[in-house]
């Protein structure tokens, strides 16, 4: 399984950077594409994303224990500024269809299973594209950290809901609701909802979750962690 995760400038790591290497992206989570990457193409995004994915690996595999946290915790931070800024900038408003299928952003149309799993494929995940993003969300969260238990807030008022949220912590998460899936991104200020939005047939959209119509009208609301699931960070850095 592959997963990888891209910034926008230069950005010397400390603790988690190979010696003499540098990241192709700034690991931080106020990074926007206002910077050099406004000029690149999404391939050019991709494979920035890999580069830094083999950067973490190396270090990752030559730190001690210590080490090693704090390497995962420059990861999250990586996935969180990648899914919510990186790609969310690229993919935003490419129009939704309950049958869209597209790899490109702003090109043709997408479903919301296919948004999610398209992004994590092109963070670097290995994984059956077809299989995942038509498979109920409660599959695929299993899919991706099988080891975790799915969160159940079902029974949470709306608002409790949200601030449960922010107990989670800064982090990455899938959301499974009766019949929609996006993510979940914790960035420390605000829960935000990325997803491909039938609502008004809007598309690819991210909105705090409190304002989100399609996360209100669902009765389920199930939800894993990506980025505090220790097993799934290091399948991603093996590659």
């Amino acid at each position: 399984m592959k997963v990888i995760f891209i910034l926008s400038s230069i950005f010397f790591l400390t603790d988690c950077q190979p010696p003499g290497k540098k990241l192709p992206i700034r690991l931080t989570q106020s990074s926007t594409r206002k910077d050099s990457l406004k000029t690149k193409s999404y391939e050019e995004l991709l494979k920035e994303i890999e580069e830094s994915r083999k950067l973490f690996s190396i270090k990752y595999i030559h730190a001690d224990t210590q080490a090693k946290k704090a390497c995962l915790d420059e990861v999250k931070k990586f996935w969180i500024n990648a899914i919510s800024n990186e790609l969310y900038s690229e993919w935003k408003n490419t129009p939704w269809n309950f049958n869209g299928t597209t790899t490109k952003p702003r090109q043709r149309n997408i479903a919301c299973g296919f948004f999610v799993v398209t992004l994590l494929q092109h963070m670097g995940l290995k994984v059956n594209r077809t299989k995942l993003s038509v498979c109920a969300s409660s599959q695929m969260m299993k899919s991706l950290v099988p080891q975790q238990q799915i969160k159940n807030n079902s029974y949470l008022s709306y608002r409790n809901f949200n601030e449960q949220l922010k107990e989670y912590g800064c982090g990455v998460y899938i959301i499974g609701l009766d019949f929609h899936t996006g993510f979940i991104v914790n960035d420390g200020k605000e829960n935000w909802f990325i997803h491909s939005n039938y609502v008004g047939r809007t598309g690819v959209t991210k909105e705090t979750v409190l304002n989100s119509e399609a996360l209100k009208s669902s009765k389920t609301r199930w939800v894993v962690s990506l980025t505090d699931d220790k097993d799934f960070l290091q399948r991603w850095l093996k590659g």
